[in-house]
């Protein structure tokens, strides 16, 4: 009885070594060699997102011609000049706007907020609040 304990106790051990071991690889390892191939094909672009010289050309082209004037409404631009530029600039930071956008429709982006954020736009540019 005490040679079938005896063999139980270091299987219970070896089992709790093995696992602890693994455990700590999970944390301080190597990372595999697997996750490392995933990560370098998603790096390469070979996935959802692939761009080319003549997108970004084509990127280039719009947004570098034009008549000049507000951001065109839906746009990447017209958006982002929203967003960092609609709002109040104080000494202790930008205060984004929080109410309701003026649309159309209403609750979305629209020309008057559009020509609220390029004059927030023109006014930081030509005297900058923060550098």
């Amino acid at each position: 009885m005490a040679r079938s304990n005896k063999v139980l106790v270091t299987v219970i051990l070896a089992l709790v070594a093995f696992c602890a071991t693994r455990l700590l690889e999970a944390f301080v390892g190597v990372p595999s060699s697997r996750a490392s191939a995933s990560s370098a094909l998603r790096a390469r672009g070979g996935g959802e997102y692939d761009i080319s010289d003549a997108d970004i050309q084509n990127f280039y082209t719009q947004i570098t011609s034009g008549s000049g004037g507000d951001a065109p409404k839906g746009t990447v631009v017209s958006e982002l000049i929203v967003k960092f530029f609609h709002g109040e600039f104080t000494p202790q930071g930008f205060k984004r706007y929080s109410g309701l956008w003026k649309g159309p429709p209403p609750g979305n982006i629209g020309k008057k907020d559009i020509a609220i954020a390029m004059q927030g736009l023109k006014t930081q540019m030509a005297n900058p609040m923060f550098v």
